[in-house]
């Protein structure tokens, strides 16, 4: 059907009457398009059928006919500025009326796209939005004010907010108005939080009052908001620290209120709205260059982040408001999370100078046992703090981070060890003896499964700890057994991940894929190595990307094997010594690992425990001079004593036989150099026993016993051929 033939069968059969109208307004705003709203012979019609419904006795006709309007706008500009100067006469009215809450919603929607779609029609914006435009947004602070319904004052704000930037100077004479009516939303609620949608809106309004001022005074009132904002929130910080010690910044500390019951409350919701003006602040517009205050803004994040319930002012204190202040620390420092994220993200590079002291704080949380919901905000802003400054130049602050963020990760590999912890504790307890009766797949049969993210916030706590540990992983200052530690964790968690199930990962059966893929990532800069050699986990992640389904992980790894880019000429460091084994790990890995609370050092033990035999199957040929010493074995082998034996004998006795059922020897040749080496295979048991070293035969050394008593004939030194006699 042509467009203009789809409109005159609107008009004829869905617009027939006010009630067909109201009942078929869904089909009618779904199937108007574009092409229909074209200049055409049923145009005019279609606009005067629109005014009839405006001007209908019935609400439910004038709302089609609001809506069938407001659509209209959106599809065609030249049609609504043809028609926008009859359709303010009837919708602006509508506001200050008592109509039905649709009704009223609807007008201000379209009045909205009214005043501001034609914005660049110089003279409609003379002729038609300049004279109603001051009588739109002074009627929509009664209207938000009278009403109680959230969506209709959060649609109130929004309008304002959107309409502000466009119309500056229009609204400069009453921006006292309108400051006031944000600050009554913003000023905080003692009987709970302010609604989230109310306050963001509220806030967003507040962030663009300063555009009133124009070009020139938009700055001071940008700094003057700021500044007022700041000294809010530390008035509500002080107010819910009355039992603190702390030293005033704007003044002398705040006395506890008459009502801590509505006090306290009052101020939690006063400090989290200032937070949240600061943040939509950071984010509005500003037309010239403003100082920002780094250092009141820093005093006040570590304040907040700093916050504890440890110090207590001398002195009586009513345990009821101490009770309650420190029920609020959670809420502190989530807000001081989220003013150090929004200023980092800001601002980047401008928190370099403090960085270590607030890293230092985070790092401190971390490292405390809160629960999931609090532990996300500090994660949060570490990461972005990492990303937004450059590279930490302290060892020991890397290091800590990694340790405090690597229990995150490692939890996935958590399943696996539960299971051999199961088998172990079963097999070494009383009933030890009786046959075991664990059998392959029976964890399917559970009906309690152990989830690794049994919530939204753990997964999201999971992936920001990857970014996180890939941000250190790259940093310089971390520690050799920290760095290899990582690369073998994640590359654990890359060979695990194919084995867990999506169930046993997460609720979300999707959330395991987004997980791999970070993981292939990490591992691919894990694996890359050097220009000059590549890391030990290179195979894995070959592997993993030749399994994935991921595209642009089997190109990562083409690009890695078939370089694009000359390498460096200069020499690189390797990255070969890196233990990607438990076996290869030195000793601070494994204190690190202990340190994790994490069960890797079971081989280690069992090295240290296991006996060394050694077995020797070599024949000596021409055997050199039989001088014995026990130095040259290692001093970890006790040596036992060696027997002389006959000259006749020339077979090498066997070493004692031991009650293992399995033992490989490897043959090795004894060199020809004195002094006497013991070759031979070293086997590795289980069990205790002791250790033999298998015993040498001896040569025998002739002698001559006559000769014993002969004196030794005197030389002449000075004699110079050696064939003269004394």
């Amino acid at each position: 059907m042509e467009p203009s033939n789809h409109l005159q069968s609107l008009l004829q059969i869905q617009l027939a009457s006010d009630a067909s109208a109201v009942r078929h307004l869904p089909y009618c705003l779904s199937t108007l398009t574009k092409e229909c709203l074209k200049p055409s012979a049923q145009s005019t019609k279609w606009t005067n059928r629109i005014s009839s419904l405006l001007h209908s006795k019935e609400s439910g006709a004038r709302w089609a006919g609001l809506c069938l309007a407001y659509k209209s706008s959106l599809l065609s500009q030249k049609l609504m500025i043809d028609a926008a100067q009859s359709w303010i006469s009837v919708a602006l009215p509508l506001l200050s009326r008592n109509e039905p809450l649709p009704t009223v919603k609807a007008a201000v929607r379209l009045l909205r796209v009214i005043f501001s779609t034609a914005i660049s029609v110089p003279e409609f914006h003379r002729q038609v939005s300049l004279p109603h435009i001051i009588k739109f947004t002074g009627a929509l602070i009664p209207l938000a004010d009278s009403h109680s319904d959230i969506e209709l004052k959060v649609l109130c704000m929004e309008t304002l907010t959107r309409l502000i930037p466009l119309y500056p100077t229009t609204h400069r004479a009453s921006s006292t108005t309108l400051s006031g009516f944000t600050l009554r939303y913003l000023n905080g609620s003692p009987t709970g939080f302010t609604n989230e949608a109310i306050l963001s809106a509220a806030s967003q309004l507040y962030a663009v009052l300063p555009l009133t001022g124009g070009k020139v005074g938009a700055t001071n009132l940008w700094r003057k908001s700021l500044d007022e904002t700041l000294a809010f929130g530390w008035e509500a910080f002080y107010c819910l620290r009355t039992t603190f010690p702390t030293e005033g910044q704007f003044g002398e500390r705040s006395a506890p209120g008459d009502e801590p019951q509505n006090n306290i409350p009052l101020n939690q919701d006063r400090l989290r709205c200032s937070i949240v003006i600061l943040c939509d602040l950071f984010r509005s517009i500003v037309e010239r260059p403003v100082q920002i205050p780094i250092g009141n803004l820093v005093k006040f994040i570590t304040s907040l982040l700093a916050s504890s319930a440890d110090n207590e002012i001398p002195g009586f204190v009513d345990p009821i408001i101490r009770s309650m202040e420190v029920a609020v620390i959670p809420d502190i420092w989530k807000g001081g999370c989220e003013l150090l994220v929004a200023v980092a993200t800001t601002f980047p590079h401008r928190l370099d100078a403090n960085a270590n002291r607030l890293l230092s704080i985070l790092a401190y949380h971390l490292e405390q046992t809160h629960s999931v919901h609090y532990r996300l905000p500090f994660v949060e802003a570490i990461d972005v703090l990492l990303k937004t400054s450059y590279p930490l130049h302290s060892p020991v602050l890397t290091n800590r981070l990694a340790k405090a963020i690597l229990p995150s990760i490692t939890k996935i590999l958590s399943t696996s060890n539960d299971v051999e912890d199961m088998q172990a504790s079963s097999s070494k307890s009383k009933n030890a003896r009786k046959r075991a009766r664990n059998y392959e797949g029976d964890e399917v049969f559970k009906i309690t499964r152990q989830v690794v993210c049994t919530t939204a916030v753990d997964e999201q706590i999971l992936l920001i700890s990857i970014d996180v540990t890939k941000s250190l992983f790259s940093n310089p200052e971390l520690s050799a057994p920290l760095h290899s530690l990582i690369a073998r964790i994640m590359t654990s968690v890359l060979i695990a991940l194919p084995k867990i199930s999506p169930s046993s990962m997460s609720q979300d059966l999707g959330f395991i894929h987004i997980l791999n893929s970070k993981i292939q990532d990490f591992s691919l800069t894990i694996g890359s190595g050097t220009t000059s050699a590549m890391s030990k986990t290179l195979p894995f992640v070959i592997e993993s990307a030749l399994t994935a389904s991921d595209l642009r992980i089997q190109r990562d790894v083409g690009l890695l094997l078939h370089p694009r880019v000359p390498p460096l000429v200069r020499s690189m460091p390797h990255l070969e010594a890196i233990s990607l084994f438990k076996v290869d790990q030195s000793q601070e890995e494994i204190d690190v690992l202990t340190t994790l609370e994490m069960k890797a050092t079971d081989a280690t033990h069992e090295t240290e425990q296991q006996d060394v035999v050694m077995t020797d199957h070599s024949i000596l040929v021409n055997p050199p001079t039989p001088t014995i010493t026990t130095n040259t074995l290692p001093s970890t082998i006790p040596t036992a004593p060696v027997s002389v034996q006959p000259a006749a004998t020339s077979a090498i006795p066997t070493p004692p036989k031991t009650d293992h059922a399995s033992q490989s020897t490897t043959r090795a040749s004894t060199p020809p150099v004195p002094p006497l080496r013991a070759t031979g295979s070293f086997e590795s048991y289980g069990e205790s026993a002791p250790r033999v070293l298998p015993s040498r035969p001896a040569i025998p050394i002739p002698q001559d016993e006559g000769d014993e008593d002969d004196e030794m004939p005197a030389i002449n030194m000075e004699s110079d051929s050696e064939d003269d006699d004394v």
